[in-house]
Parts: C-alpha cells; structure tokens; sequence
C-alpha cells in the first residue's frame, strides 16, 4: 500500500513535466478530500454494529464516544479544516484501584500501535490509564481507510485493559 501511495505520488510530480499536445487535451481530474468527516466515520461505524454517540466539541476537540463489546471508547479528530479532518485518535480511559506506572509502562514497552499513560487518582478517585492510536489518514481514501487501524484497535483494547487489571469506565 505504501508503495502504491509512493508511486502514485511520484506520478503526481512528475505529470507537469511532461509537455506536449497531450496533455494540454487532459481533463482535470475532480478534486480530491483532505480528509474525513465525522459524521461520515460516525454512519461508518455505526453500518459495523457500534452504538455510536453525539457528535461533541469540548477544549477544541471534537469527538464522539463508541460504546462496542462492553467497553466505551472515543474517536477524536485531529488537523481538521471545516468539517473535513486529516487524522484521527481512538482513545479509552479505564479505571483501577490497581492500575500503577509500572504495569503502564510495561504494556508500552512490550506492545506495540497503542501508547498509554498513567493519571493517578487524586482526592480518592481511582487511578486511570489512558491508552490511545493515532491514524494519519491519506486524502481521497474515505472511510474504509480507517478498517485496518479499527481491527488493530478492536484487538488491543481489551488485552490493554487485561494487562493493567483496568475496569472500562
């Protein structure tokens, strides 16, 4: 896929400086997106079995929250311009009395895709960790781009929460 993209982007570089009758007879080709939409990524996800969230804007970020196998998740969306948004960052925050640094760290360094950290719980709230995957989306690709880093995300999650003893919150 990487050399594809490479190519197709060297083809792209290449195309005006080439001369010729040719090319000047050469529709243009129809404009392609500079991103994804999260209302388009929210039907998506929704059409795979999701129960998908409102779509929300809070601190600058907006993101909807996904509520799938139990446990509860959100995707943000990063770089946006309008309503047409660059990347994206599937995020969960659980919750343990017995989640600690050590057992974060451990799951960064063994892992690999999802990096986490560790909140501890201040004023006798239950320490967290967060774990996130951030995906760079490539234009014109739609949301069918995001089923891989979705089934990378689907499988680490819950063996995340495994590891640290974490409880969904």
């Amino acid at each position: 896929m990487r050399r594809l993209a490479l190519t197709a982007a060297l083809l792209m570089i290449a195309a005006p400086l080439a001369t010729g009758p040719a090319m000047a007879q050469t529709p243009a080709a129809a404009p392609v997106s500079s991103g994804l939409r999260a209302a388009d990524v929210s039907a998506w996800l929704t059409g795979l079995g999701g129960q998908v969230g409102p779509l929300q804007t809070a601190d600058g970020q907006t993101y909807f929250a996904v509520n799938n196998a139990g446990l509860t998740w959100a995707v943000f969306f990063q770089s946006c311009q309008g309503d047409l948004c660059q990347d994206v960052q599937f995020s969960a925050v659980v919750a343990s009395a017995g989640a600690t640094p050590d057992l974060i760290n451990s799951w960064n360094r063994d892992n690999r895709f999802l990096k986490a950290f560790y909140t501890p719980g201040a004023d006798g709230k239950t320490p967290t960790g967060t774990v996130q995957y951030d995906v760079l989306t490539v234009p014109g690709q739609g949301v069918e781009q995001l089923t891989d880093p979705l089934a990378v995300w689907l499988q680490l999650l819950p063996l995340f929460a495994t590891h640290v003893g974490l409880t969904p919150q």
